[in-house]
């Protein structure tokens, strides 16, 4: 079971006074000697906004008031298959050649009849006895 937590009256001071985009969004920052950008982290991490919005709901305040952003639902896990082992992975590609096969192998067997046949003929001597 979670205990209520205890801030400190100086924490509790930064409930006052809103906070900006600025400190708690992360900022694409151009330099222009450079022409190159980077991030600036937000001046106010994370985590102290967890606990600013922790506090703001012990003191009855709306948290969006002093400038926290809406807290959003956590993004679903992305799902990436396994790899397997190449046998696996090429199971369906050879399951269809079989398949195509043993459509065509009526044909086949035919074909391969024919040839044995042609075969004997040329070995058989054309002398009656």
């Amino acid at each position: 079971m979670a205990t209520q937590r205890v801030f400190s009256k100086k924490f509790l001071d930064k409930l006052v006074k809103p906070l900006t985009e600025a400190d708690v969004k992360p900022q694409f920052v151009i330099n222009e000697a450079t022409n190159k950008g980077h991030w600036r982290p937000p001046q106010v991490s994370r985590r102290i906004q967890n606990d600013l919005r922790k506090a703001c709901l012990q003191q009855n305040i709306d948290p969006l008031s002093i400038g926290l952003p809406s807290k959003t639902a956590p993004k679903p896990l992305r799902y990436k298959p396994n790899k397997l082992e190449k046998h696996e992975r090429m199971r369906a590609e050879r399951q269809e050649k079989i398949r195509k096969n043993l459509e065509n192998m009526p044909k086949t067997i035919q074909g391969w009849k024919e040839d044995k046949l042609k075969e004997l003929a040329k070995q058989k001597s054309s002398m009656p006895f």
